[in-house]
């Protein structure tokens, strides 16, 4: 089984207005690592483990 991470390109639907919140530093750093960077996910049928695979874009 693969697995693969992807930013969502729709827009996020919700009954209440959503509050508006300033980014933290870390907020800011894990995007920028996420978006330069391509995730791969492998799970094992056999043994059920999981290996991730980090590479830069």
């Amino acid at each position: 089984m693969n697995a693969c991470a992807i930013k969502p390109v729709m827009p996020f639907v919700t009954r209440r207005q959503l509050e508006r919140t300033p980014a933290t530093e870390d907020n800011r750093k894990m995007v920028e690592f996420m978006d330069s960077h391509n995730f791969s996910f492998d799970i094992d049928a056999k043994t059920k483990t999981l290996k991730c695979t980090v590479t830069e874009k």
